[in-house]
C-alpha cells in the first residue's frame, strides 16, 4: 500500500497546549505516511505585543525564510514528521487576504509541495479562513479531509464571512468529521455523510493516577488546559478557592481575569509539557471544568475530559451540550454554588462502580482507536475515488 504523503492545516502551534492537532499529526508519522505539521495561519487579528512581534522576527530569521520563503520547517520527533512555520498575514481584513493570495499562500504553497517531495497530498484542515482556502487551492490534494473541530463562528475576531468561508470548505472536502454532537448537527444538512469523531486519550499515560480509593475529601481540585476568559468562568474558580479548596490551574495563559491568579487557594502551576502533565496532577482529588455556556463553547467536546476518566478520579464540570451525553459520569454544576455544593458532597456521591466506569469508558476511547478510524475513513474514500459515505 502507498501511503501518501499528509498535509496537516493546523489552527494552533506546535509547541502550544498538547492537543488533537499534534496527536494526529504524530499519529500519520509513526504509522508511516510522511506528514508535514503547518503551524496555525491565523483565525483573528493578532495582538501587536512584544510578544507576537518577537514570533514574527524569529520566523523570518530562520533558515527557511532566507531567498524568497515564507516560512520554516524542522525535523521533530519522528523521521516522518516535519513542523512547518508559515509567514502570512491574518485572513481578516481585504488586504491581508490580497497580500496572502498573491504573494504568501503561492510560498507556502512551493514550500509544502517540496516537502511532501512534490507529490500530491492528503490535506487534514482545521481553521475553515480563506488561507486555508486558498492553499487547499494551490495545493490541488488528492484528498481534503476537515475536521471540524470548533463552532468558529463563536471564536471573538474571527472574519465576518467565517460561515461562508465554512461552508466552501465543507464542499471542498471529501470527508468531513466533527468532534461533537453539536457540530455534527450544525453541518448535517450540508454534509449528510459527517461523521462523529470526539477527543480521545492515551490511557497509559494518566493510568499512573490511578489508585488511592474513593475519595475521602476534596483537598485539590484541578484544572488542565488553556486557561483564558474566552472559555472559562472565573466566577467559579474564585468561589471554589474561596470555599477552601486549594484550586491548581495547569496549562498556558490567555486573556485572565485580573487577579485571579493570585487570588487566595488558588495554585497555578504554569504550562507543562505533556510527557510531564501526570506529575502536575499528582495529588488532585476531583477534576473541574468551569466553562462559561456560549455559543464558543456550545460546540466544544473537551480534549481533557477522557484523559480525566482515565485518572478514575470524579469530574464537576459546566453543562456543555456534549457533556450532558456523558451525565452518568461527570457531575454536571451550573454556577459557582453548584460546583462548590458538589465538590463538599463527592465523598458521600462516589462508588467504585463509578469509578470503574470512567476508567472503562476512558479505555474504549483510546487515541489508537480514533486514529484507526479517521485512517479508514480516508482509505475508503480514496480506494473509491468519491466522497465517504
Amino acid at each position: 500500500m502507498n501511503k501518501p504523503p499528509v498535509i496537516l492545516l493546523s489552527g494552533i502551534r506546535w509547541d502550544f497546549l498538547w492537543q488533537r492537532h499534534q496527536i494526529l499529526a504524530t499519529a500519520f508519522a509513526r504509522a508511516g505516511y510522511r506528514t508535514v505539521y503547518v503551524e496555525t495561519t491565523g483565525l483573528s487579528n493578532p495582538r501587536f505585543d512584544r510578544a507576537t512581534l518577537r514570533k514574527v522576527f524569529a520566523r523570518l530569521r530562520k533558515p527557511g525564510a532566507q531567498g524568497g520563503g515564507v516560512g520554516s520547517a524542522e525535523k521533530n520527533l519522528d523521521e516522518n514528521l516535519t513542523v512547518y512555520s508559515p509567514l502570512v498575514a491574518p485572513p481578516t481584513a481585504k488586504v491581508f487576504r490580497l497580500l496572502n493570495r498573491r504573494v504568501f499562500a503561492p510560498r507556502v504553497v512551493r514550500d509544502l509541495r517540496a516537502l511532501v517531495g512534490g507529490e500530491r497530498p492528503v490535506v487534514i484542515a482545521y481553521p475553515p479562513t480563506r488561507t486555508t482556502l486558498d492553499i487547499l487551492s494551490g495545493l490541488e490534494p488528492q484528498l481534503v479531509y476537515y475536521d471540524c473541530s470548533d463552532n468558529y463562528e463563536g471564536f471573538p475576531g474571527v472574519p465576518k464571512d467565517i460561515a461562508r468561508t465554512e461552508r466552501e470548505l465543507l464542499d471542498r472536502a471529501d470527508v468531513v468529521s466533527c468532534t461533537s454532537q453539536f457540530l455534527l448537527r450544525k453541518v448535517r444538512s450540508r454534509r449528510p455523510d459527517a461523521f462523529l469523531s470526539g477527543p480521545g486519550v492515551g490511557y497509559e499515560r494518566f493510568r499512573v493516577l490511578q489508585g488511592g480509593g474513593l475519595v475521602k475529601q476534596v483537598r485539590i481540585a484541578c484544572f488542565f488546559g488553556h486557561i483564558s476568559e474566552e472559555r472559562m468562568d472565573f466566577t467559579i474558580l474564585r468561589a471554589v478557592a474561596g470555599a477552601g479548596f486549594t484550586t491548581r490551574l495547569v496549562g498556558g495563559l490567555g486573556r485572565v481575569e485580573e487577579g485571579v491568579l493570585e487570588s487566595a487557594g488558588i495554585e497555578y502551576v504554569g504550562e507543562v509539557s505533556h510527557a510531564a502533565l501526570p506529575g502536575a496532577l499528582a495529588g488532585t482529588d476531583a477534576f473541574i471544568i468551569p466553562y462559561r455556556i456560549s455559543p464558543l463553547t456550545r460546540g466544544i467536546s473537551p480534549a481533557k475530559i477522557f484523559e480525566c476518566f482515565a485518572t478514575g478520579k470524579p469530574v464537576v464540570a459546566s453543562p456543555l451540550p456534549e457533556l450532558e451525553g456523558l451525565s452518568e459520569h461527570v457531575y454536571l454544576a451550573n454556577g459557582p454554588e453548584e460546583f462548590v455544593n458538589v465538590l463538599r458532597r463527592l465523598p458521600e456521591l462516589e462508588t467504585e462502580a463509578k469509578v470503574r466506569a470512567r476508567l472503562d469508558l476512558a479505555c474504549q476511547n483510546s487515541w489508537e482507536a480514533r486514529f484507526q478510524e479517521i485512517e479508514a475513513a480516508l482509505w475508503r474514500t480514496l480506494s473509491s475515488g468519491s466522497r465517504s459515505v
